[in-house]
């Protein structure tokens, strides 16, 4: 059976004209909605919004409206604190797809805004981005609390969507991050409701971020899989150049506290600070879980375990407190578990290992840290440490390090290279054993750069609280003992860097462990630089006195003692002669310490203080000026 095909047709006839009527209705329709008049109708209700909660908004020109129900408008701008600066804030558009039905219902909502070009101006340290938050706070304690909802519910808000999204800040030069791209959605009831943020991170990796709101609070998640962290931490204070690397980690956070673990791997880093040669790969991890409560106003770390290496076996325990009820204060106990050097080694990148075969060491150290103290008053703060080193005594007499027990070669490197080869032991007529060495020189050398010696297990843990939290004139110098000076003038270069003091560290533990104090001491006095050219007690004392290092005077020894911190320098100073005022109030305080810690009697103190001092060679020449004469020679502070 046939349909009749002319009724058919004349049907299609009928469509199409009312379809033509509608499209040139639209049309009429869309010429007015692109006009001026109505981009004047929306932005008397979008911009005061906007506004409302963000202060100064700008809007460009750009304005459409989609026949399907979108409203697209741009740029827009949050401008900055500098007036002729770029905006702190840039879309270039702003797409807003209206709901349909809202359409009938006699409002407008938005199911979706899609923000796209998304550049933000960080500014110096972050200032415009702080500057933008304090304003948006200004702004809503200033704004009159809206008029309950005519519904007696709030309206679905809409999703976000922000692509092309990029960050800039100013750190020695401008620096950005990005593109990234993000999206925002709410679920469920308002009472319940659900929030979750995905972004996409540049150069791959992703982040969510989910907030679930109920009746016993609020609770959320985030999670961080495959984030090239390179990027990421090269954003950081002080700006270091960084490569490579990939981080992973998860937070859980509720009303009364939070857990959290993350893992850091591969990452490689270039700063000259750091060391000549880009140091990596790097591994760190971290977990742990801490408590507050907010009514109280005391937050507990329950619980936090470090790692460095890949195989985390170099493992540091913390845990802590805080209290904010009255006068902020906190304490933190670190504590590290035993660790053979072998695993050391292996927590290390080759950059930060020392080129001795120290892995060979035997047995295990462990070291605690206590810190506690008001927050906001660091001279106040106590701090106690403990560096246990007894397990490796036992073991590392026979260990890489146990040849400088017995007489040995050295070769002192300058500025040129290794220079002459010294014999360090009793075939060297400049040698001395420390049982040969006068009192009062050995003295006035400890207490001048390490009067802990005896006690300490290679680190100064009392004088580096002292240099660290609370100098003197408030500037944070170093401490080296004297095992740190001796690991560094035996092993590694003059250059000034973290590396260096890492592997400083590590040859300090080595020394300590292997070498007897007696010795270490003895072994530093005949290697150690007195001047241009000069090592050993031996040299020195012959240079600049012409005799014998055991019949060196208190005076002649206490002027010794004060050169050490800059022997090449310093000699310039005192090769004229005699010392200059400032330079002899220097060697008569190192006096007065000696007197007073009991190593001089009073008639060897009133002696020293007038004895004359006679460089050799120099008998009637001009002592220096004021000017140019050190300043700081008793407990100096070294690299």
């Amino acid at each position: 059976m046939s349909l009749p095909r002319r009724p058919f047709k004349r049907g299609r006839v009928v469509l199409l004209l009312l379809a033509l009527l509608f499209a040139a209705g639209v049309g009429a329709g869309q010429r007015w909605l692109r006009g001026e008049a109505a981009r004047s109708q929306v932005l008397a209700r979008v911009k005061p919004a906007l506004e409302s909660r963000l202060g100064p908004v700008h809007i460009g020109d750009d304005f459409h409206v989609g026949w399907t129900g979108t409203v697209t408008l741009g740029p827009v701008e949050l401008p900055g604190t500098r007036p002729e600066g770029p905006p702190v804030v840039r879309i270039s558009r702003v797409t807003v797809h209206l709901r349909r039905l809202s359409l009938l219902s006699g409002h407008v909502e938005a199911s979706r805004v899609e923000l796209a070009g998304v550049q933000v101006e960080a500014g110096p340290q972050g200032q415009e981005v702080r500057a933008l938050v304090e304003r948006m706070r200004e702004v809503r304690r200033n704004r009159r609390p809206a008029p309950p909802s005519a519904e007696g519910a709030p309206r679905d808000l809409p999703e976000l969507v922000l692509t092309d999204v990029r960050l800039a800040f100013e750190r020695h030069g401008r620096v950005e991050w990005g593109p990234l791209s993000a999206r925002v959605r709410r679920e469920g009831p308002a009472d319940a409701s659900r929030w979750e943020a995905t972004a996409e991170l540049p150069g791959g990796g992703s982040a969510v971020l989910s907030v679930q709101q109920g009746e016993p609070g609020f609770s959320g998640t985030l999670q961080g899989r495959g984030i090239p962290a390179g990027p990421l931490l090269s954003l950081a204070e002080p700006p270091l150049h960084m490569e490579g690397g990939t981080l992973e980690g998860e937070v859980r956070v509720d009303a009364t506290g939070a857990t959290f673990s993350g893992a850091l791997s591969g990452l490689t880093v270039s700063s000259p600070q750091l060391a000549p040669e880009p140091v990596g790969p790097l591994s760190f991890s971290a977990e742990g879980r801490a408590h507050w409560d907010l009514e109280r106003r005391h937050v507990e770390l329950e619980s936090l375990r470090l790692t460095v290496g890949e195989r985390r076996e170099a493992r540091v325990e913390v845990q802590g407190e805080a209290t904010w009820s009255s006068e902020p204060r906190f304490s933190v106990q670190a504590e590290l578990r035993p660790l053979s050097f072998e695993q050391a080694m292996a927590a290390l990148p080759p950059p930060l290992v020392p080129g001795t075969e120290l892995a060979r060491l035997e047995g295990h150290f462990q070291a605690s840290l206590a810190l506690s103290g008001p927050m906001h008053q660091r001279r106040d703060w106590e701090v106690k440490a403990k560096l246990d080193l007894s397990e490796l005594k036992q073991s590392a007499r026979a260990g890489p390090l146990g040849w400088l027990r017995e007489p040995f070669d050295y070769r002192p490197l300058t500025a040129e290279g290794r220079g002459r080869e010294l014999h360090i032991g009793p075939s060297n007529p400049a040698y001395l054993p420390l049982a040969e060495l006068p009192r009062p020189l050995v003295r006035a050398v400890l207490r001048s750069e390490d009067a802990a010696f005896w006690t300490h297990r290679g680190f100064d843990f009392d004088s580096l609280r002292g240099i660290l939290l609370a100098p003197a004139d408030d500037k944070v110098r170093g401490g080296s003992t004297l095992t740190q000076q001796l690991a560094k003038n035996l092993f590694l270069s003059r250059e000034k860097t973290y590396a260096r003091k890492v592997k400083e560290a590590f040859l300090t533990l080595g020394l300590e462990a292997s070498v007897p104090k007696e010795r270490l001491l003895e072994v530093y006095f005949n290697i150690i630089e007195w001047g241009p050219g000069l090592y050993g007690i031996g040299e020195a004392a012959r240079h600049y006195f012409g005799k014998d290092a055991r019949e060196l005077s208190i005076r002649e020894s206490a002027f010794l003692a004060t050169i050490i911190p800059n022997p090449v320098r310093y000699h310039v100073y005192c090769s004229r002669g005699t010392l200059s005022d400032i330079w002899t109030k220097h060697v008569n305080e190192l006096l007065a310490l000696l007197y007073e810690g009991g190593d001089l009697t009073e008639t060897e103190y009133q002696e020293a203080l007038s004895a004359p001092l006679v460089f050799t060679g120099h008998p009637g020449s001009q002592p220096p000026s004021d000017e140019e004469t050190p300043t700081r020679a008793i407990h100096p502070g070294r690299d």
